[in-house]
């Protein structure tokens, strides 16, 4: 799964770069996202919802990853 969840933003050079995605599970009322990069975790974010809306865990867990993805690519640029 792609990090852009709601879709692809208007502005192209805001999606996420293509070798990004992330596989989420659930584990009782916990969900999990594996955050990869060419197939290797990078991190691992999760979230707790009482209620069982998978959807809206899916997309709060999106929009985490894609923050994530975002300040990782900053750290890696050369200043």
């Amino acid at each position: 799964m792609q990090p852009d969840i709601d879709g692809p933003p208007d502005d192209p050079k805001l999606l996420a770069p293509p070798e990004w995605t992330i596989d989420i599970r659930k584990e009782g009322n916990m969900y999990t996202a594996d955050v990869k990069r060419s197939l290797v975790t990078k991190c691992r974010l999760s979230i707790a919802m009482n209620v069982g809306d998978e959807a809206a865990a899916r997309a709060a867990l999106a929009h985490k990853a894609r923050l994530w993805i975002d300040a990782s690519l900053d750290w890696s640029q050369p200043e």
